[in-house]
C-alpha cells in the first residue's frame, strides 16, 4: 500500500502515533539538563509530523473545528519556544529568564510531545461519523431573557473599574469586577454561549447559499445582545469573552450550517490574532484613546511571533512546576483539581477551605504555581498549562492516561456534533468550543463548570423537539 494512502486512512493513524510514542522514549532526556537543541528539534518534529498526519487523515471539509483549535493553542503554549530555538535558531534570551526553570525545557518539551501523541491516539481511536442533517423545533424565549437580565445585572454590579477599563490601567479591580459580579459575568457568558448554540441549531436548515443573508436572518434581538456583549468587553480591553463567543459561533456554524474552508479559517485566525494583539497593547495605555488606536500606536512588531508571545509564555508554568514536583513536593494525586469540582457549586470552595483548613493555592495548579513564584501574597497570577496541570497531580502516567481520555472526549464531541442527534451533546460542543483554543494554558477540568451550567440552562429554559432524524 502506498505510504501516503496509509497516512490518509484514519484507522491506521493510531498505529503511527504508537510508533512515534515508543520512539520518543528512546530520546527521553534527563529531568534537569542544559538546553539540547537537537532534542528540542526531535520533539518539535514529532509534534509537527503528528499534526500533519492528523490533518491528512481527516475527511472533514470544515476547518473551524474543535480539534484544530485545541492543537493551535496547545502547540503555541507547549512548543513555540522549542520550535523557534530548534528550527529558526532563535534563542529568546530576553524571555527565558521569565518562563520558569529552563533546566527543565528539554524534559518539559518531551513530556508535551508524549502528551499530545496520546491525545492523537485517543482521537483516532473512535471512528469519525459522517455529517447528518437533523431538524429541530426550538423555543428559546426564556433563555434569551435570562441572558438579557444577566447582562443588565452584570453591568450594574461590575463597577466603574471594569466598565471604564481601569482594571487594565493599574486602577485596581479584577478582570470581571469584584464580588458577586464575578458570578453574574460567568452566568452571562455561559448563558449567551448556550443561547448561541440553540439559535444556530434552530436556524441551521434555513441556510441557502449566502452566509451574510443567513446571518442577518437570525433573531434580531439575539444579534443586538451578542453584538452589545462583544463590544462591551472589547471596549474595556477584555478579549476573553469576545473570543469565546466568536469561536463558539464559528465552530457551530462550520459544523451545522456550512463548512469553513482553509482559506477562510486562515484569514479569520490572522485577522483575529492581530486585532487581539492590538487590544492587548492598547488596554494598558493610560490615555483616552480608542483601545485599537492606542494599541496600533504602541505596537512595535519586531518579529513574526509577537502575536502569540503572550500565549507562548505560558510555558513558564510547565518548567516552574517541573522544578518543584516531585523533587521538592510529592504528586498531588488529584487534589489540585478539587477546586474545579467544587466550583460547580457556588461558594463551596470557601466552605471547604473553612472546614478543611487547606490553603486556597492547594486547590488548583494555577494557584500552586503562583505560590511557587510569589509566595502567599502574589501581586498577580501565573496561570498554568495543560501538561503541568496533569503532571502535578499524577506525573508521567497521569499525562499519558488523561491526555488519551481527552483525545477520546474531543472525538466523541466532534462525532456527536456531526451527527446532530443529541441536543445535549451539541450544547456540550458549544461550551467546549469556547475553551478549546485556550485549553493548552489551562486546567484539564476548566471546562467542567461551563458545560454543566450550560446544560442546566439549556435544559430548563429551552423547549425543543426533534422534527426530522
Amino acid at each position: 500500500m502506498n505510504i501516503t494512502k496509509i497516512f490518509k486512512k484514519e484507522k491506521w493513524t493510531k498505529y503511527i502515533y504508537m510508533t512515534l510514542f515508543v520512539l520518543l522514549f528512546l530520546f527521553k532526556p534527563s529531568f534537569e539538563s542544559s538546553i539540547d537543541i537537537l532534542k528540542l528539534f526531535i520533539y518539535s518534529s514529532v509534534f509537527l509530523f503528528a499534526v500533519f498526519i492528523h490533518l491528512l487523515s481527516q475527511k472533514n471539509k470544515n476547518w473551524f473545528r474543535l480539534d484544530i483549535l485545541f492543537l493551535l493553542g496547545f502547540g503555541v503554549v507547549h512548543f513555540q519556544w522549542a520550535i523557534m530555538m530548534s528550527f529558526g535558531d532563535i534563542t529568546p534570551v530576553y524571555i527565558l529568564w521569565g518562563i520558569g526553570d529552563i533546566r527543565n525545557m528539554n524534559y518539559g518539551t518531551w513530556l508535551s510531545s508524549v502528551g499530545i501523541l496520546v491525545w492523537f491516539m485517543g482521537y483516532a481511536w473512535l471512528h469519525s461519523k459522517k455529517r447528518n442533517m437533523v431538524e429541530y423545533s426550538i423555543k428559546y424565549k426564556k433563555l434569551f431573557w435570562i441572558s438579557v437580565i444577566l447582562f443588565i445585572l452584570f453591568i450594574m454590579m461590575a463597577g466603574s473599574g471594569f466598565l471604564s477599563g481601569g482594571i487594565y490601567k493599574g486602577q485596581g479591580g479584577g478582570s470581571t469586577g469584584a464580588g458577586i459580579s464575578v458570578y453574574f459575568q460567568l452566568l452571562l457568558s455561559i448563558s449567551i454561549l448556550a443561547l448561541t448554540a440553540v439559535i444556530i441549531l434552530h436556524k441551521k436548515n434555513t441556510f441557502k447559499s449566502k452566509t451574510i443573508v443567513w446571518f442577518l436572518g437570525l433573531d434580531k434581538k439575539y444579534l443586538i445582545l451578542a453584538g452589545s456583549y462583544i463590544l462591551l468587553f472589547l471596549s474595556v480591553g477584555d478579549r476573553g469573552a469576545a473570543v469565546q463567543l466568536t469561536i463558539t459561533f464559528l465552530v457551530l456554524f462550520g459544523a451545522l450550517v456550512r463548512p469553513i474552508s482553509l482559506k477562510e479559517f486562515s484569514l479569520i485566525i490572522v485577522v483575529g490574532a492581530i486585532v487581539l494583539t492590538l487590544i492587548g497593547l492598547g488596554r494598558s495605555v493610560e490615555t483616552d484613546e480608542n483601545i485599537l488606536v492606542a494599541g496600533a500606536n504602541k505596537a512595535e512588531f519586531t518579529s513574526n511571533y509577537d502575536v502569540t508571545m503572550e500565549l507562548a509564555n505560558s510555558a513558564r508554568t510547565l518548567y516552574s512546576g517541573l522544578s518543584d514536583v516531585p523533587e521538592h513536593h510529592d504528586y498531588f494525586w488529584g487534589k489540585l483539581w478539587l477546586g474545579k469540582f467544587l466550583a460547580v457549586i457556588p461558594l463551596s470552595q470557601n466552605v471547604y477551605l473553612q472546614l478543611s483548613g487547606d490553603k486556597s493555592y492547594e486547590l488548583g495548579s494555577a494557584g500552586y504555581i503562583t505560590y511557587l513564584r510569589y509566595g502567599v501574597r502574589p501581586p498577580s497570577g501565573e496561570g498554568t498549562s495543560l501538561i503541568i496541570d496533569i503532571y502535578l497531580n499524577f506525573g508521567l502516567i497521569g499525562v499519558i492516561f488523561f491526555m488519551f481520555l481527552l483525545g477520546l472526549f474531543f472525538k466523541k464531541v466532534q462525532n456527536e456534533l456531526n451527527q446532530q442527534k443529541s441536543y445535549y451533546w451539541i450544547i456540550t460542543a458549544a461550551l467546549l468550543a469556547s475553551t478549546a483554543f485556550y485549553m493548552g494554558r489551562g486546567s484539564l477540568f476548566d471546562v467542567l463548570r461551563p458545560i454543566l451550567w450550560g446544560l442546566v440552562l439549556a435544559t430548563v429554559f429551552v423547549k425543543r423537539k426533534k422534527v426530522v432524524s
